[in-house]
Protein backbone atom coordinates (compact mmCIF):
# COMPACT_ATOMS: atom_id res chain seq x y z
CA UNK A 1 0.00 0.00 0.00
CA UNK A 2 2.83 2.39 0.84
CA UNK A 3 4.46 1.66 -2.52
CA UNK A 4 1.18 2.40 -4.31
CA UNK A 5 0.82 5.70 -2.48
CA UNK A 6 4.38 6.70 -3.39
CA UNK A 7 3.76 5.97 -7.09
CA UNK A 8 0.51 7.94 -7.03
CA UNK A 9 2.31 10.87 -5.44
CA UNK A 10 5.07 10.68 -8.06
CA UNK A 11 2.57 10.71 -10.95
CA UNK A 12 0.70 13.63 -9.40
CA UNK A 13 3.93 15.62 -9.07
CA UNK A 14 4.90 14.79 -12.68
CA UNK A 15 1.49 15.92 -13.97
CA UNK A 16 1.72 19.14 -11.97
CA UNK A 17 5.20 19.79 -13.37
CA UNK A 18 3.96 19.25 -16.95
CA UNK A 19 1.09 21.69 -16.47
CA UNK A 20 3.43 24.25 -14.92
CA UNK A 21 5.84 23.87 -17.87
CA UNK A 22 3.06 24.48 -20.42
CA UNK A 23 1.86 27.49 -18.48
CA UNK A 24 5.41 28.82 -18.33
CA UNK A 25 5.81 28.45 -22.13
CA UNK A 26 2.56 30.31 -22.74
CA UNK A 27 3.71 33.05 -20.39
CA UNK A 28 6.69 33.87 -22.62
CA UNK A 29 4.54 34.83 -25.61
CA UNK A 30 4.80 38.61 -25.80
CA UNK A 31 2.45 40.82 -27.78
CA UNK A 32 2.34 44.51 -28.56
CA UNK A 33 -0.24 46.46 -26.61
CA UNK A 34 -2.88 48.59 -28.32
CA UNK A 35 -1.17 51.66 -26.87
CA UNK A 36 2.14 50.67 -28.48
CA UNK A 37 0.51 50.05 -31.86
CA UNK A 38 -1.29 53.38 -31.70
CA UNK A 39 1.93 55.24 -30.84
CA UNK A 40 3.94 53.51 -33.56
CA UNK A 41 1.25 54.12 -36.19
CA UNK A 42 1.08 57.79 -35.23
CA UNK A 43 4.86 58.17 -35.51
CA UNK A 44 5.17 56.59 -38.96
CA UNK A 45 2.14 58.44 -40.36
CA UNK A 46 2.63 61.27 -42.82
CA UNK A 47 3.35 62.16 -46.44
CA UNK A 48 6.65 60.99 -47.90
CA UNK A 49 7.60 62.45 -51.31
CA UNK A 50 9.89 60.41 -53.51
CA UNK A 51 10.14 58.39 -56.70
CA UNK A 52 9.17 55.05 -58.18
CA UNK A 53 11.86 52.89 -59.71
CA UNK A 54 10.04 50.26 -61.76
CA UNK A 55 11.95 47.28 -63.12
CA UNK A 56 10.21 44.97 -65.55
CA UNK A 57 10.88 42.13 -67.93
CA UNK A 58 8.88 41.30 -71.05
CA UNK A 59 9.32 39.29 -74.23
CA UNK A 60 11.62 41.97 -75.68
CA UNK A 61 14.24 41.32 -72.99
CA UNK A 62 17.17 39.21 -74.13
CA UNK A 63 18.72 36.29 -72.29
CA UNK A 64 22.28 34.99 -72.55
CA UNK A 65 24.83 32.83 -70.75
CA UNK A 66 27.69 34.77 -69.16
CA UNK A 67 31.33 33.71 -68.84
CA UNK A 68 30.56 31.90 -65.58
CA UNK A 69 27.89 29.80 -67.27
CA UNK A 70 25.01 31.59 -65.59
CA UNK A 71 21.85 32.65 -67.37
CA UNK A 72 21.49 36.44 -67.44
CA UNK A 73 18.20 38.14 -68.26
CA UNK A 74 17.93 41.71 -69.45
CA UNK A 75 15.36 43.96 -67.76
CA UNK A 76 13.98 47.44 -68.37
CA UNK A 77 13.97 50.19 -65.75
CA UNK A 78 11.96 53.42 -65.58
CA UNK A 79 11.94 56.14 -62.93
CA UNK A 80 8.96 58.33 -62.01
CA UNK A 81 9.64 61.41 -59.90
CA UNK A 82 7.18 63.68 -58.11
CA UNK A 83 5.21 60.89 -56.42
CA UNK A 84 4.67 60.11 -52.76
CA UNK A 85 3.58 57.49 -50.26
CA UNK A 86 1.04 58.43 -47.60
CA UNK A 87 0.94 56.46 -44.35
CA UNK A 88 -2.20 56.74 -42.24
CA UNK A 89 -2.34 56.52 -38.45
CA UNK A 90 -3.92 53.89 -36.22
CA UNK A 91 -7.47 54.76 -37.32
CA UNK A 92 -6.93 53.42 -40.84
CA UNK A 93 -3.63 51.47 -40.84
CA UNK A 94 -3.19 51.96 -44.58
CA UNK A 95 -0.37 52.86 -46.95
CA UNK A 96 -1.15 54.72 -50.18
CA UNK A 97 1.36 54.46 -53.03
CA UNK A 98 0.05 57.55 -54.80
CA UNK A 99 0.03 58.15 -58.55
CA UNK A 100 1.25 54.73 -59.60
CA UNK A 101 1.62 54.76 -63.43
CA UNK A 102 -0.97 52.11 -64.29
CA UNK A 103 -0.28 52.60 -68.00
CA UNK A 104 3.16 51.02 -67.55
CA UNK A 105 1.52 47.66 -66.85
CA UNK A 106 0.85 47.46 -70.59
CA UNK A 107 4.58 46.70 -71.00
CA UNK A 108 4.19 43.28 -69.36
CA UNK A 109 0.64 42.28 -70.35
CA UNK A 110 0.88 40.25 -73.55
CA UNK A 111 -1.80 37.59 -72.97
CA UNK A 112 -4.59 39.94 -74.11
CA UNK A 113 -3.61 42.51 -76.72
CA UNK A 114 -6.81 44.58 -76.45
CA UNK A 115 -6.50 44.77 -72.66
CA UNK A 116 -2.89 45.83 -73.06
CA UNK A 117 -3.90 48.68 -75.38
CA UNK A 118 -6.62 49.80 -72.93
CA UNK A 119 -4.16 49.82 -70.03
CA UNK A 120 -1.87 52.10 -72.01
CA UNK A 121 -4.54 54.81 -71.75
CA UNK A 122 -5.22 54.35 -68.02
CA UNK A 123 -4.61 57.23 -65.62
CA UNK A 124 -2.30 56.99 -62.60
CA UNK A 125 -3.95 55.51 -59.54
CA UNK A 126 -3.01 54.74 -55.93
CA UNK A 127 -1.96 51.28 -54.84
CA UNK A 128 -3.41 50.85 -51.36
CA UNK A 129 -2.27 48.41 -48.70
CA UNK A 130 -3.12 47.57 -45.12
CA UNK A 131 -0.27 47.44 -42.60
CA UNK A 132 0.38 46.14 -39.09
CA UNK A 133 3.00 45.74 -36.37
CA UNK A 134 4.23 42.71 -34.43
CA UNK A 135 7.29 41.61 -32.49
CA UNK A 136 10.15 39.92 -34.31
CA UNK A 137 10.86 36.34 -33.26
CA UNK A 138 13.43 37.31 -30.61
CA UNK A 139 11.47 40.39 -29.43
CA UNK A 140 14.48 42.64 -30.12
CA UNK A 141 12.78 44.46 -33.02
CA UNK A 142 9.31 45.44 -34.18
CA UNK A 143 8.14 44.02 -37.52
CA UNK A 144 6.20 46.24 -39.89
CA UNK A 145 4.51 44.59 -42.87
CA UNK A 146 1.88 45.51 -45.44
CA UNK A 147 -0.53 43.55 -47.61
CA UNK A 148 -1.48 45.23 -50.93
CA UNK A 149 -5.16 45.54 -51.78
CA UNK A 150 -6.59 44.68 -55.18
CA UNK A 151 -6.66 47.60 -57.62
CA UNK A 152 -9.98 47.88 -59.47
CA UNK A 153 -10.18 49.42 -62.94
CA UNK A 154 -13.08 49.95 -65.32
CA UNK A 155 -11.81 49.88 -68.89
CA UNK A 156 -13.76 50.13 -72.12
CA UNK A 157 -12.49 48.06 -75.03
CA UNK A 158 -13.82 45.54 -77.54
CA UNK A 159 -17.15 47.37 -77.43
CA UNK A 160 -17.80 46.62 -73.75
CA UNK A 161 -16.94 47.73 -70.24
CA UNK A 162 -14.53 45.43 -68.42
CA UNK A 163 -14.01 45.20 -64.66
CA UNK A 164 -10.29 44.67 -64.32
CA UNK A 165 -8.64 43.47 -61.11
CA UNK A 166 -4.92 44.05 -60.67
CA UNK A 167 -3.24 42.15 -57.84
CA UNK A 168 0.05 43.08 -56.20
CA UNK A 169 2.25 41.20 -53.74
CA UNK A 170 5.14 41.89 -51.38
CA UNK A 171 6.49 38.30 -51.20
CA UNK A 172 5.66 38.20 -47.46
CA UNK A 173 8.48 40.66 -46.86
CA UNK A 174 8.59 42.63 -43.62
CA UNK A 175 10.70 45.53 -42.35
CA UNK A 176 12.12 45.99 -38.86
CA UNK A 177 12.39 48.89 -36.44
CA UNK A 178 13.79 49.19 -32.95
CA UNK A 179 11.38 50.44 -30.31
CA UNK A 180 13.45 53.61 -29.97
CA UNK A 181 13.16 54.27 -33.71
CA UNK A 182 9.38 53.94 -33.57
CA UNK A 183 9.20 56.46 -30.75
CA UNK A 184 10.57 59.17 -33.05
CA UNK A 185 8.32 61.40 -35.21
CA UNK A 186 8.28 60.56 -38.93
CA UNK A 187 9.89 57.23 -38.11
CA UNK A 188 8.95 55.90 -41.55
CA UNK A 189 11.41 58.12 -43.42
CA UNK A 190 14.62 56.05 -42.94
CA UNK A 191 12.78 52.94 -44.07
CA UNK A 192 11.34 54.68 -47.13
CA UNK A 193 14.74 56.12 -48.02
CA UNK A 194 16.13 52.58 -48.27
CA UNK A 195 13.22 51.51 -50.48
CA UNK A 196 9.88 49.74 -50.15
CA UNK A 197 9.25 46.96 -52.66
CA UNK A 198 6.18 45.29 -54.11
CA UNK A 199 5.49 43.24 -57.22
CA UNK A 200 2.80 42.92 -59.84
CA UNK A 201 1.21 39.52 -59.20
CA UNK A 202 -1.69 38.97 -61.64
CA UNK A 203 -4.44 40.61 -63.66
CA UNK A 204 -8.07 39.50 -64.07
CA UNK A 205 -10.97 40.48 -66.31
CA UNK A 206 -13.84 39.92 -63.89
CA UNK A 207 -13.34 36.38 -62.51
CA UNK A 208 -11.15 35.32 -65.45
CA UNK A 209 -7.40 35.20 -64.94
CA UNK A 210 -5.69 36.90 -67.87
CA UNK A 211 -2.05 36.67 -66.84
CA UNK A 212 0.21 35.93 -63.89
CA UNK A 213 3.60 37.50 -63.39
CA UNK A 214 6.76 36.14 -61.81
CA UNK A 215 10.34 35.01 -62.27
CA UNK A 216 9.47 32.45 -64.97
CA UNK A 217 7.87 34.98 -67.33
CA UNK A 218 7.11 38.67 -67.47
CA UNK A 219 7.49 40.50 -64.18
CA UNK A 220 7.32 43.97 -62.66
CA UNK A 221 9.01 45.13 -59.45
CA UNK A 222 7.94 48.47 -57.98
CA UNK A 223 10.35 50.24 -55.64
CA UNK A 224 9.42 53.43 -53.81
CA UNK A 225 12.26 55.56 -52.41
CA UNK A 226 11.67 58.67 -50.34
CA UNK A 227 13.66 61.79 -51.11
Amino acid sequence: MKTMKIWRLAFAMLAAFSIASCSSDDHWEKRLTNEQKETYAQNISGEYPGQYIIIYKNKDCKEWINEEGRRVTEAHSETFNGVQVDVSNNKMLHVFFQDFPVSLITKVVDADEELSHALAEASPQAITARYGFDYDTDYSHIKWAFIPNVMLLQLNYSGAEHHIRVEFDNNSQYYTFTEDELKQPRAFRPLAENGIVLQLKSIYDGPTLIQQFGSEGNYMHIIFKAE
